[in-house]
């Protein structure tokens, strides 16, 4: 799993280079947390080959956290937000106040 911070203006360029340079498969799952914490946080899912485009479709803009990992999938099955099928897209944020543990 990594995490990057305030990368979302770079975020092709990012997955480029996972891709070619540290070779994560295409497949690997990312999410993008926008506004982490906040009332009107919102969080996308796709993976190395789609990420970049959905974050242009939803207008994703900082501050957000890029995921880049399984741990996706993990939290967000634990959290119920969705179950075994793979969803790519903007799906609904977590409360703020809801812990992740």
């Amino acid at each position: 799993t990594v995490v990057f911070l305030m990368a979302v203006g770079r975020l092709r360029e990012l997955c480029d280079n996972l891709v070619n340079l540290a070779r994560y498969p295409r497949n690997t799952p990312v999410a993008i947390v926008e506004k982490a914490g906040c009332p009107d946080q919102r969080i996308l899912v796709g993976n190395m080959n789609t990420i970049a485009d959905l974050s242009e479709q939803y207008e994703i803009k900082p501050p957000s956290t890029i995921v880049v990992g399984e741990v996706v999938n993990v939290l967000l099955n634990k959290n119920g937000c969705f179950g075994d099928n793979q969803i790519e897209g903007l799906i609904g944020g977590l409360p703020s106040t809801q812990s992740i543990d």
